[in-house]
């Protein structure tokens, strides 16, 4: 039945996007937006926590009965101007997220999210959560993932996208604590959650500290995932414990792999993802675009599986996967290979059957070949105009 339900979503989606790329490039052959927001791509780094924009941020408050010390939207964008490194930004994320209390509430941020991302190009989406923050205020596992699987059904209703969840683990927060949530989760596997990460404060040694948690979620059945936040201390030593300790399949960020030659070799020969995410906060850090942009040019060019993600793109200035990877290309003039390339490696490492892999690289190329033959068109009516 599922296989059936993708098969026919994917025609779907497939008729809509080899319509959609010679009409883009028609309008304005060299709109390279309109290319790269109709590129057929995953997203796999995305927290749904931090897809929460200032305005629904209001509405869930006010719905809720929260009184909050934020009267408007503005008001929030300039409390998140606070944010400037990690440690900052965890604190304002938390405090916000503490709106999110009902079953509805999570259905709404995420469909709003599913809506965005397929306005730029996403039809398979794999999307971090974070019970541990939820949980700690009260909110029952139930409504959290009730509210998640409505939204998931209404966005491949809707909007043939396929979204899945990432269940997340807090770092700073003990070990027991995510074996007791793993236990408690496992209604939900498979259907609705589909792997295991890290995130929140990046704590030493923290690969040791979860290793059990790790060997317990592969044994029932989840992918495997963890952050390796960028710059942190003892980045490199993470980088490895994550491999050796975690097995994951995939790195969070994971720019600091360029940091040793040595975990260069290892990551490309292991085939791990490495999900970049060259996210702005709203506070003004230069050169903190060209940093993140440049190190995921370096991968690509070195041959490893990377691609460009939102992370927490309602809490960083509405910059979503589209946005970013145009942002990227202007910043390192990658050609259009490149970017090409980032949209395919996006399926080429996200937990999907291969049937399903073979379907969206079909969609991708074709996309591709239909927006090529659109600009050659567009240039021969320029080169008869000019004659």
């Amino acid at each position: 039945m599922a296989s059936r339900l993708f098969h026919i979503w994917s025609i779907v989606a497939s008729v809509a996007l080899t319509a959609a790329a010679p009409a883009a490039r028609a309008d304005g052959a060299n709109d390279n937006r309109a290319f790269i927001m109709g590129l057929p791509k995953a997203e796999l780094h995305v927290h749904l926590e931090g897809t929460m924009e200032p305005e629904l941020y209001l509405v869930m408050a006010r719905r809720n009965g929260i009184t909050s010390r934020y009267a408007t939207a503005e008001d929030v964008r300039n409390r998140l101007r606070d944010a400037h490194d990690l440690g900052s930004f965890i604190q304002i994320y938390e405090e916000l997220v503490g709106v999110m209390r009902t079953e509805q509430d999570f259905h709404d941020v995420a469909l709003a999210y599913f809506r965005k991302a397929r306005s730029q190009g996403v039809l398979h989406s794999e999307v971090y959560v974070d019970p541990q923050l939820h949980l700690a205020r009260g909110v029952p596992l139930a409504t959290l993932y009730g509210g998640l699987a409505r939204a998931r059904a209404d966005a491949r209703h809707e909007l043939g996208l396929d979204g899945a969840f990432i269940l997340s683990f807090l770092r700073d927060r003990p070990a027991d604590q995510a074996a007791q949530l793993l236990e408690e989760s496992r209604p939900w596997f498979g259907s609705l959650i589909i792997g295991v990460g890290l995130d929140n404060p990046e704590v030493k040694d923290f690969p040791a500290k979860f290793a059990s948690v790790y060997a317990r979620a592969h044994a029932l059945g989840l992918h495997l995932t963890s952050h390796c936040d960028v710059d942190q201390p003892d980045t490199v030593a993470h980088h490895w414990g994550v491999i050796h300790d975690l097995h994951v399949e995939r790195i969070d960020h994971g720019l600091n792999v360029l940091n040793d030659p040595v975990l260069i070799n290892e990551v490309r020969n292991r085939r791990i993802g490495l999900t970049g995410a060259p996210t702005l906060f709203y506070a003004d850090i230069p050169g903190r675009m060209e940093y993140r942009a440049g190190a995921i040019a370096k991968l690509l060019d070195q041959g490893l599986l990377v691609t460009v993600n939102s992370d927490d793109p309602g809490m960083k200035r509405s910059l979503y996967v589209g946005d970013l990877l145009e942002r990227v290309q202007q910043t390192t003039s990658m050609d259009r290979a490149h970017i090409v390339a980032l949209a395919r490696n996006s399926f080429e490492i996200a937990w999907i059957t291969p049937a399903q892999r073979r379907a969206y690289l079909a969609m991708l190329e074709r996309y591709v070949r239909n927006a090529d033959k659109a600009q050659d068109r567009t240039d021969q009516i320029k080169l008869t105009v000019r004659r």
